[in-house]
């Protein structure tokens, strides 16, 4: 049933994953196959029990799905059976249990449905299991009832409240003969390749992971040699170490964090609070404990647009609130008929939120926040809700649904001291707030990360899925009360069963015995607090201490020694932007690897290597007032439907479009070297824009070195670009934007102007080149804003550039030095002012850019 091993190998060896693997010609019919070696899988606790995989504990391959915290006999695990499945029509059914903690457990595999207006439970099969021991449940023939919809396969027993594994849960149409699982695998460090031998081919693995990076999970596991949680090159190093026979056994390092890396994958973080809900928070979670600071609550009030007049919110500040750093923001959103109190003060009886958020961050499970507790009624003609059924009321709450983003979101963002960014911005609420807060996450995804309802309202429609997987939340939280006597378990257990079928991670949250008021809020809230903002760590970059340097020396760099390489741990559809190096990693890795002088075969087009299309186009410059032209170079096999990085690339004074693409000092090998190092797994897809830089509005070129309108002329560009060149290209072309898709090099006048274009719009770019760069470039030479401070800087020299000399670029590497800005100081022994320079920098620059975040 499971995939073998070294099939799954096969796959990792051309960088897939295994999803992508094909079928057995058995497994081909199976309408459901959960072997857990991908996380849950769609699979969620019943009632009060939760899910998790482990390791260790499996009847094929790693790992598992165990099945903990029951406190009734149909709790267990579920998951919703799909369309494929259909009323009236016989199934097979599979599945593979165990628990170790009673001698006889008898187990039953359970169709939950619909059927006409009432839910039934009818029984599948079932068998009885011994302690230690998998059991299988097996049915050759199950008829699903007619008339059935909204089902769900779940796994429950007959007395027993034991906790108890899963494991290879098959289902297809009658008469499947399903394959004996394999037999269970066990990782071991370094082993990538999963053959249960750590050799060659493991280091081969290990060094395609530190360029392309690894996204297979088992495999990511098993290449983060010293177990720190990330793969880095230091693991590449203790796996070359282990086959050489340098080492015995691989250590074991701390867990790692770098600031800007994604901490959790949306699934990840998912199955962590899943796996740490509460039913009723701690009674201590309530008190205001000796030695805890707790934040201070404000009553203010913000113009709303949609409704043309002042509103009131309370927000809570974080204990020594200081606006000299940036918090991120809870906005927590009251039900029908109440107030921008309810949430934060007054409940059914006290609300204990500043308790609740406070004590968590005492205990440092929860990060430093603002709440925002506002009147979310929102109309020009009525002052609050008048009743259930009335069309006004409604619309006055689902106005907020834009109300928070256009107005209340503005103002929070210009009186306090925020970050902004959906990583750093959650919604949840209560009843009908519970209901927009959904609304408002499938809405404006792109401003929400982290979305919660508790006891939600009914009416919220939409698609309940993000189809664009940057905007999906990297939390989704749905809280429901057994107690709630207004709408029900149903009504959340209805928009939990939409995403469901949309195969959204999400937390389902069940309070048993909540009701329609403070314990689900409370409960809730505790949860959802530890949740937020754990995506994503958004610390500063780090300072470095100003290192001695030797201009000549093609080796020296600036930095302080490297923390950690934060691997690429989401899947494709997990949101992107995770940092995968530091900027003093990624420098030391591209300062490390170069050359004086590219190999000639990089000149070459090899045979089987594909090579990008040269195109000349124009766009229309604000600046020039008139079009402009440039060439571009699109990837082999360029195809609309993906997202492309950009590299900008400038040519120098008196030259033109031409010169960095196929007109040098002899032949540009542009194309070349981009679209090898491309095929040899060193570079990136990437589209490379050469534009004509000079832009002036009453020139057409330049016409001295020394005139005032020709150095204007190109000083223009550095506007030009972001306000012209750029949009034409994102509107033209499929192009993956934001600063770590965007990069900018240029030789001699082109590379004064790229440093001078990094420093002003580093917003917009991320990685930052010149080569043997004119002089003439002023600023600050260093970036305020650690956000903006480029992945990866390089300054290129050449010893025999008889134009501007080596003393120029080194000049402005001296500038970065006292800065303690990291970058590369490359020094190209011999190299002239021309062609010889460009290449040596090209080789290296284009394997750097891209590789900071994936």
């Amino acid at each position: 049933m499971k995939k073998s091993i070294p099939t799954l190998m096969a796959a990792m060896l051309a960088l897939s994953s295994a999803s992508a693997l094909p079928l057995s010609a058995a497994e081909s019919d199976y309408l459901l196959h959960s072997t857990f070696e991908e996380g849950t899988e769609k699979w969620s606790g019943r009632g009060s029990a939760s899910v998790k995989t482990v390791s260790g504990t499996s009847r094929s391959g790693e790992y598992s799905l165990f099945t903990s915290g029951r406190e009734s006999s149909w709790n267990g695990a579920t998951v919703a059976l799909g369309s494929d499945f259909k009323a009236g029509q016989d199934y097979a059914f599979s599945a593979y249990v165990m628990t170790e903690a009673e001698d006889s457990v008898t187990f039953y595999l359970t169709l939950q449905c619909n059927d006409g207006g009432t839910t039934s439970y009818p029984k599948i099969t079932q068998v009885t299991a011994k302690k230690g021991e998998w059991a299988h449940l097996e049915a050759s023939s199950f008829t699903i009832p007619s008339g059935a919809s909204d089902m769900q396969l779940y796994i429950e027993t007959e007395e027993s409240k034991c906790s108890f594994y899963v494991d290879e849960v098959a289902a297809a149409p009658s008469g499947t003969t399903f394959d004996e699982p394999s037999a269970p695998v066990k990782m071991n460090k370094g082993d990538i390749n999963y053959d249960g031998r750590i050799d060659s081919f493991d280091i081969i693995l290990a060094r395609k992971g530190l360029i392309n990076g690894i996204t297979d999970k088992k495999a990511l596991k098993a290449a983060d040699a010293d177990s720190n949680g990330v793969y880095e090159l230091a693991d590449a190093v203790l796996i070359m170490k282990f086959v050489s026979g340098k080492i015995s056994e691989f250590p074991v390092e701390e867990p790692v964090v770098v600031p800007g890396q994604q901490k959790y994958t949306c699934e990840e973080l998912t199955e962590k609070i899943q796996n740490e809900l509460v039913n009723t928070e701690p009674s201590s979670s309530h008190q205001e404990k000796q030695g805890v600071k707790y934040g201070t609550i404000k009553k203010e009030n913000y113009f709303s647009k949609k409704a043309n007049k002042q509103k009131p919110y309370n927000i809570l500040l974080p204990a020594d609130y200081d606006e000299s750093k940036k918090y991120p923001v809870l906005y927590v959103l009251h039900g029908f008929f109440e107030n921008e109190d309810r949430m934060i003060t007054k409940g059914n009886g006290t609300m204990y939120t500043r308790q609740i958020v406070g004590n968590a961050i005492a205990e440092g499970a929860a990060k430093d926040m603002i709440v925002v507790c506002p009147f979310i009624f929102t109309s020009a003609t009525m002052r609050d809700a008048t009743g259930f059924g009335d069309a006004g009321s409604v619309e006055g709450y689902n106005n907020f649904v834009d109300d928070i983003v256009d107005s209340l979101m503005p103002h929070i963002e210009e009186k306090y001291s925020v970050a902004t960014g959906r990583e750093n911005t959650a919604v949840t609420g209560f009843s009908m707030g519970g209901m927009e807060s959904l609304m408002i996450g499938m809405k404006h995804g792109d401003k929400f990360g982290y979305v919660g309802a508790i006891c939600p309202a009914p009416g919220g429609s939409g698609a309940f899925k993000w189809s664009n997987p940057d905007e999906q939340p990297y939390l989704l939280m749905i809280t429901g009360g057994t107690q709630d006597d207004v709408v029900g378990l149903n009504t959340p257990e209805g928009y939990h069963n939409n995403f469901n079928k949309n195969s959204v991670p999400h937390v389902w949250h069940v309070v048993q015995g909540g009701h329609h008021g403070d314990d689900s809020i409370h409960s809730h809230l505790y949860s959802f607090v530890r949740g937020v903002f754990q995506a994503t760590d958004g610390g500063t970059a780090p300072t470095n201490p100003t290192n001695p340097t030797n201009p000549t020396n093609q080796t020296t760099t600036t930095r302080s020694n490297p923390t950690t390489i934060a691997t690429t741990t989401t899947k494709s559809s997990a949101p992107t932007g995770q940092q995968k190096y530091t900027m003093e990693e990624l420098t030391k890795i591209v300062q490390n690897a170069l050359v004086n002088n590219e190999p000639n075969d990089s000149h070459q087009k090899k045979q089987g290597v594909q090579y990008g299309t040269i195109k000349k186009e124009t766009y229309f410059s604000k600046k020039a007032n008139k079009n402009k032209p440039y060439n571009i170079l699109l990837p082999a096999n360029y195809d609309s439907s993906k997202k492309y990085p950009v590299l900008y690339l400038l040519h120098g004074f008196f030259e033109n479009e031409n010169r960095m693409i196929t007109q040098g000092n002899g032949q540009m090998y542009t194309q070349q070297i981009i679209g090898n190092a491309i095929a040899e797994g060193a570079a990136k897809d990437m589209i490379v824009v050469v534009p004509f830089v000079f832009t002036s509005a009453t020139m057409n070129d330049a016409t001295g070195f020394a005139d005032q309108g020709s150095n204007e002329g190109y000083d223009n560009f550095v506007d030009d670009i972001v306000d012209s060149l750029m949009p034409h290209i994102e509107s033209k072309y499929s192009v993956a934007t934001g600063r770590e898709n965007t990069a900018v090099t240029g030789f001699s006048m082109g590379g004064r102007e790229s440093l001078q274009i990094g420093m002003k719009y580093g917003s917009k770019f991320g990685y930052v080149g010149a080569i043997c760069p004119a002089p003439g470039a002023s600023g600050s030479w260093k970036w305020n804003n650690a956000s903006e401070t480029p992945y990866l800087v390089m300054i290129t020299g050449g010893t025999q550039d008889d134009v501007v000399g080596l003393n120029t670029p080194e000049g402005y590497h001296n500038n970065f030095n006292k800065n303690n800005v990291p970058h590369v100081w490359h020094v190209v022994q011999g190299g002239h002012h021309g062609d010889d320079s460009i290449h040596s920098h090209l080789y290296s620059f284009v394997r750097g850019i891209f590789q900071a975040t994936e």
